[in-house]
């Protein structure tokens, strides 16, 4: 039976909600890492970074749907996500190097039209391109889903997110420790002290602008094959507000932070979701029912209050730069000092 079969058999419809679930957190970490390069790391502010995921998560489908048959799935699957990351580094490079020379509030406005761009025309174009309004179906390259399989394809998901953000860690991790950058953030602290130390400022932050971009592609690859179909309704402003607060309450620079708060976020709104239904998967809390209800039905206007008094009161997020075990040894020594 294997252990999918096996989780199938012990928790039923819990355990998929849950795979699903961590799924889901899995590609949001992608998005908050790609986006903590561009926002944490290089102290810029770009809110379009839901244009980015919807350019890479369309021409992945595109690719899927024009390639299919002409290659096996795992290939399929591997080419559709570097053209993904392709296209968005290239709309990335587009935005980049006529608007990083902008600052703070107008560069904000100069990516959140190039993302409304880019959704509106997904949805304008014909519908034999991009399926126009009504959206587009996703091949399933690696599994057939069917009511037998959907516990095998949920778990080789997770598996696959896992890794994934695993390897966007670290690659992150490692860019930021080598020259470059560094030479990121010292422009981040203060551009002015960089360039007089011959620091080339301006292609520097397209550099981290393209590579968070190219990040952002991949989490598109990774939701479109994994959901099937995509809407263009799915990359409104409203999931780059979603993205944005993953950075922010994990901490500008704080990888471990990012993947963390994407766990929190998807796991309140998803019970939020849930609440006024009779059962609830295993681990779920069950509000009071008017409380529940109208969580539900306030939540993007909670999520947007949650940013503005984080942004007031802790604008470099709940971690900061720091990584979870610098903030556990922090508050286990602060214990100790205390009991002392």
């Amino acid at each position: 039976m294997g252990v999918p079969g096996l989780l199938a058999l012990t928790l039923g419809p819990t355990g998929l909600w849950w795979t699903d679930l961590l799924v889901m957190v899995g590609i949001y970490a992608v998005l908050g890492l790609s986006l903590n390069l561009i926002n944490g790391y290089g102290g810029m502010f770009s809110l379009g970074h839901h244009g980015l995921w919807a350019l890479g998560a369309y021409m992945a489908a595109w690719c899927t749907n024009a390639w299919q048959g002409a290659l096996p799935g795992p290939v399929l699957f591997g080419a559709s996500a570097i053209v993904a990351m392709c296209a968005a580094a290239l709309g990335g490079l587009a935005i980049g190097v006529p608007c990083l020379r902008l600052r703070g509030d107008y560069l904000a406005v100069a990516t959140l039209g190039f993302a409304e761009i880019v959704r509106i025309s997904i949805q304008n174009l014909p519908a034999s391109i991009f399926g126009g309004s009504a959206g587009i179906d996703v091949p399933r390259v690696l599994m057939d889903v069917t009511p037998a399989t959907r516990s095998d394809f949920r778990v080789l998901w997770l598996v696959i997110l896992v890794v994934t953000v695993a390897l966007v860690g670290w690659l992150l991790r490692n860019v930021v420790r080598s020259a470059r950058g560094r030479a990121l953030l010292a422009v981040a602290q203060d551009e002015t002290a960089a360039g007089l130390l011959g620091i080339q400022r301006t292609r520097t932050k397209v550099m981290a602008f393209v590579l968070g971009s190219a990040g952002a592609g991949l989490a598109g690859a990774l939701y479109a094959h994994y959901q099937g179909k995509l809407l263009p309704a799915d990359f409104s402003f409203l999931s780059m507000v979603s993205i944005l607060l993953i950075v922010v309450l994990g901490g500008l620079g704080s990888i471990t932070g990012c993947i963390l708060a994407a766990f929190v976020l998807r796991y309140v709104e998803q019970v939020l979701q849930l609440q006024g239904q009779e059962t609830l998967p295993f681990g779920v809390l069950r509000l009071p029912e008017a409380a529940g209800l109208w969580l539900r039905d306030w939540w993007p206007v909670v999520y947007a209050l949650v940013l503005v008094l984080l942004m007031i009161f802790r604008p470099h997020g709940l971690f900061g730069p720091r990584e979870l075990p610098e903030v556990l040894r922090a508050w286990f020594g602060r214990r100790r000092g205390k009991a002392a």
